[in-house]
């Protein structure tokens, strides 16, 4: 299993450098490069010490902070797969066991209708639903002042009202959050529970039925461990959409990020911007990979060994 995860890592860390070395060549030959007055191993040389500090200076001398940008888009991606995994396992072991076909099928069409619903709509209804007297969620029209900062941010920060900080983003970030989270829910939803019917048909589950007293000890030890795990690798194919899908509530919510800063650098018309903007995406793309391939190697070590079957 280790051979396997550091195998992930190498693949990783090689196409984050051919992402870096695509991403260079845009920088350096776009109208207006920031490099235009070097030669191009001094650019190459300036590009990468730029990258490594996680900031890159433009012309006009403005700092575009790669590192934190990236950091905020990650974690909100992150936020909602947590958000997935709380509500789209429970949801879909529920649908597994279940016989009440009434509300099967209520919760099946459920999902249907938002799955088939486009992310802008779902925001802007969301939007005017929550109005500025919820205390649930902010007023729209007024910028929280914390926007900019990330949790990570705000833990490692000396500032001694770290609590009430936290709080007052997450708060901020629990809409968004919510919305991000709908459609892999739905899609964990349908995967868990066609796992967990499959399992329930299994002998040995029939085999447990006999042998255990305890409908909750059969789920626990028999049911679960052998259709969760199996679950979990299938959730990683989705991350460019989960990475599209994070940007688009970044540009509706105003929200700092991968979003708000490719759509800034395309009605500015900066090249440069949106060539290191590639470089983000591809790497942000296979860090979630690399995210989702280790925790289900982890929690389902048997997959690595499967693939070679």
């Amino acid at each position: 299993m280790i051979i396997y995860i550091l195998r992930k890592i190498v693949t990783f860390l090689f196409i984050v450098c051919v992402l870096a070395q695509i991403s260079f060549c845009l920088v350096y030959f776009v109208p207006d490069s920031i490099f235009f007055n070097l030669s191009f191993f001094d650019a190459y040389t300036a590009f990468f010490k730029q990258l490594i500090q996680g900031q890159f200076i433009l012309l006009s001398g403005e700092h575009v902070p790669f590192l934190q940008t990236l950091s905020a888009t990650f974690e909100l991606c992150i936020l909602a797969l947590i958000i997935t995994l709380l509500i789209g396992i429970p949801l879909g072991v529920f649908l597994g066991l279940s016989n009440i076909n009434w509300l099967n099928n209520t919760i099946r069409l459920s999902c249907l209708l938002l799955y088939s619903c486009p992310l802008v709509l779902i925001v802007i209804v969301a939007m005017y639903l929550s109005s500025s007297t919820w205390s649930l969620f902010i007023n729209f029209n007024i910028a929280p002042p914390v926007t900019s900062a990330s949790l990570l941010d705000i833990i490692l920060s000396s500032k001694t009202d770290k609590i009430e900080l936290l709080l007052e983003q997450m708060q901020y970030l629990l809409l968004p959050i919510t919305i991000l989270s709908i459609q892999p829910s739905i899609v964990t939803i349908q995967l868990v529970s066609q796992n967990v019917k499959n399992t329930a048909q299994q002998n040995f589950i029939k085999m447990a039925i006999i042998r255990e007293t305890s409908p909750f000890k059969i789920l626990r030890k028999h049911l679960l461990p052998n259709s969760i795990p199996a679950t979990i690798p299938l959730l990683t194919y989705n991350t460019t959409t989960l990475l599209f899908s994070t940007m688009v509530i970044e540009i509706l919510f105003n929200r700092v990020g991968l979003g708000q800063w490719i759509m800034m650098a395309y009605y500015h018309h900066n090249y440069s911007i949106i060539a290191i903007a590639i470089l983000a995406c591809g790497s942000l793309i296979s860090l979630l990979t690399l995210f989702g391939e280790i925790s289900a190697i982890v929690i389902y070590p048997m997959r690595h060994k499967e693939n070679y079957v």
